[in-house]
């Protein structure tokens, strides 16, 4: 797959995908779809960032959020090294096709088969591609596309995911004048938050950032996001510009 042309075949902008996203906004959403627990936003972004040419963007940022963002369960943190470990044992200190090595196969094959099955991946890529060229060839001539994909385009500012996704370490949120307090208020969020982290989060709402913000604000941000509407934000609730 060639990464140096859009959908349409014409050249790639600089720091832009193939689907008409800036990359920092794929970036962004990655994250913030991963904070609100949207597996198929997440996979969305990784995607066009791996497709466009911006691999190398995504596992850096897929660095960050594993830091950041994930509290990751030992039963979670533990499968992919597991099989990393078993291939390396039967590769380096084995040999891969006789006893020990087909063990160390064995055990890894035994590992998936106990992880949850799900058959998403493939599907969801092939369909993205089949209809990212009259995506943009709609868009081009004004038209809302028949086949979308889940993220409104950067054109729009993401539709209603814009307010969230696009915060102050975008472009995009900058130029909407989107600072600190509100990155804390609403982009921040999870879907679910530890005591230790909602304690320190709040402290730091309080006590560590230069805007006085309401107990309503702070309450806000430190709410876990809800389980049906994870998007959802209250620009009632507003934040603090200076």
């Amino acid at each position: 797959m060639s990464n140096d042309t859009n959908d349409l075949g014409k050249p790639l902008d600089n720091n832009m995908t193939k689907g008409g996203f800036s990359r920092y906004t794929m970036a962004s959403l990655l994250q913030k779809a991963v904070r609100r627990g949207d597996r198929e936003r997440a996979m969305f972004a990784s995607f066009e960032l791996c497709r466009s040419g911006y691999s190398w963007n995504f596992w850096d940022r897929a660095a960050t959020i594993l830091l950041e963002d994930n509290r990751l369960a030992v039963s979670e943190a533990s499968l992919l090294p597991a099989i990393e470990r078993l291939r390396k044992l039967a590769t380096k200190k084995w040999d891969p096709d006789e006893g020990m090595g087909i063990a160390c196969a064995m055990r890894a094959a035994s590992l998936l088969a106990e992880a949850e099955s799900a058959r998403e991946l493939l599907p969801m890529k092939n369909w993205w591609l089949e209809i990212a060229e009259d995506r943009m060839q709609s868009l081009r001539r004004g038209e809302q596309p028949e086949h979308d994909f889940p993220v409104p385009p950067e054109s729009k500012d993401l539709g209603e995911l814009g307010f969230v996704v696009n915060d102050t370490h975008t472009a995009a949120g900058s130029r909407a004048g989107r600072n600190l307090a509100h990155y804390l208020i609403e982009s921040s969020r999870t879907t679910e938050q530890s005591e230790l982290g909602q304690q320190y989060q709040r402290l730091i709402m309080e006590h560590e950032i230069s805007y006085d913000l309401t107990d309503e604000q702070i309450d806000h941000g430190t709410t876990p996001v809800s389980e049906d509407e994870p998007w959802e934000y209250n620009r009632e609730i507003g934040f603090p510009r200076h």
